[in-house]
């Protein structure tokens, strides 16, 4: 047990106010915290290990000294015991160690209120500081990695859904991503290839340089390759002054090429210049300038067959084609039709002010659905819906045709039956729908294409209510 001075006498009346005081400056003893106490006089009669630990200076220099005589052999810098007099106390000291210590203290009184010793708190601010230091700079990596996934689950939010082919494509993109390999991106129109090559760009570290998109379909053959490689004053008839092109705009950033396999054979070649050389020459100029551009590419037709048929360079081919990822249709993963539906619902509530919802039929009738168009198809019909639905709830009835046409097809190949039977329930389901969705029957008639009179004899023979 540390030293507690041996002359009890100091101690006055404390030893008849505490019980079991060998037990209780045991536990004192092994306190992590420095604990010091000090008769009325500031004279200390006890310090813990822990006050040792925290001021550097052996127990036997402070325990039976005052402050001013701990002083005066230049054991601390000021009377930073003096203030156990004081109450309460809370102060700073600097030892000469170097250690900086932060002391709270107070009296300690008997029942009738009188003070009987002071106590002391020594507590080690440079252990405190360094470990305060260390979790910082641990938050620091944790909130650091934090921001990393946070930041990538951000700049991939448009890469809806959960079904496998989704997951391995996200996969593949944060992978790609991290490269300055080109990709090539396929896929049918409409799967959303624009937001991949997005998210590429977005989570790569070229995220804060220019992301430019051109529509190799869009810009005629005769004005393309100004568009893309600028030009020079006096390049032709008109060009009083130079124009930087697209590329050129693009430097330190990243191109798509969308519809690559619309370019024009004669600027493929170029094209493939500068993806080699890095380097550009504007329309009518002679010096070449530097470029520093991530090159993806897009398309929805086969380029493979497009090389063996002439129309697209094989050299041009394997330049983009470096790292291909294929967007599945819609068609094929189901599964994320409705992560893609309820998404768009809720970005089409939020944009007109709307609280529309889907019930369970129409979630279902969606997800049956080919969706032909794809995401673009889908994203349309859901703003559609949002738009010209009265009712908060988005029923059967809210659906394009093309839609709840395709459930009496579904439901028909459940099973095998005679086609005359096939025609009457197709026939029937037909009808039924059109009285639901058209206010008359004279309107019913005129969109199933069939006299006023024809459709009230059809209803009567199918019982239709």
């Amino acid at each position: 047990m540390t030293k507690v001075l041996e002359d009890r006498d100091l101690c006055g009346s404390i030893s008849a106010n505490i019980n079991n005081l060998d037990f209780l400056l045991h536990c004192l003893d092994d306190s992590y915290e420095g604990i010091l106490l000090a008769d009325l006089e500031g004279r200390v009669f006890y310090a813990n290990k822990a006050v040792e630990r925290v001021s550097g200076v052996p127990l036997k220099d402070i325990i039976g000294y005052t402050a001013k005589e701990i002083e005066e052999r230049g054991i601390i810098v000021n009377q930073s015991l003096k203030v156990l007099k004081k109450n309460p106390l809370i102060i700073f000291q600097k030892l000469r160690t170097g250690k900086e210590v932060f002391i709270t203290s107070k009296p300690v009184r008997d029942e009738h209120g009188n003070p009987i010793c002071y106590i002391a708190n020594y507590r080690d601010l440079s252990s405190l500081n360094e470990l305060h230091e260390k979790y910082h700079r641990q938050l620091d990596v944790d909130y650091s990695e934090l921001h990393e996934l946070r930041t990538k689950l951000l700049q991939s939010d448009n890469l809806i859904g959960n079904s496998h082919q989704m997951k391995k494509l996200k996969e593949k993109v944060q992978k790609v991503a991290k490269s300055e390999a080109a990709v090539l991106i396929i896929g049918e129109s409409g799967v959303g290839k624009e937001v991949v090559s997005k998210s590429i760009h977005k989570m790569s570290h070229r995220s804060k340089e220019s992301y430019i998109q051109i529509n190799c379909g869009a810009i005629p053959e005769s004005l393309m390759e100004a568009e893309l490689f600028g030009y020079d004053k006096g390049a032709f008839t008109g060009a009083s002054s130079g124009k930087a092109g697209l590329l050129e705009v693009a430097n330190k950033g990243t191109v798509l090429l969308d519809e690559i396999g619309e370019m024009p054979l004669h600027l493929q070649v170029k094209l493939l210049r500068v993806i080699q050389s890095k380097e550009i020459t504007r329309v009518g100029g002679t010096k070449s300038k530097k470029l520093d551009i991530r090159f993806l590419a897009a398309t929805n037709k086969d380029l493979k067959q497009m090389v063996k048929e002439g129309t697209f360079r094989e050299d041009l081919y394997y330049r983009l084609n470096v790292v291909p990822i294929h967007i599945p249709p819609l068609r094929d993963r189901k599964e994320d039709i409705i992560y893609l539906t309820y998404y768009f619902l809720e970005k089409f509530n939020k944009k007109y002010g709307t609280n529309k919802q889907l019930n369970a039929e129409t979630g279902k009738l969606l997800e049956n659905y080919d969706w032909p168009g794809n995401i673009r198809q889908l994203e349309n019909t859901i703003e559609r819906i949002v738009i010209m639905t009265d009712s908060s709830l988005i029923t059967a009835q809210s659906l394009p045709e093309e839609i709840t046409n395709s459930k009496i097809m579904l439901d028909t190949q459940k099973k095998i039956i005679p086609l005359k039977d096939l025609v009457k329930k197709t026939e029937k389901e037909m009808i039924e729908f059109a009285l639901k969705k058209y206010k008359s029957i004279r309107e019913a008639a005129k969109k199933l294409e069939v006299d006023h009179s024809t459709l009230i004899r059809k209803i009567k023979k199918f019982e239709i209510k």
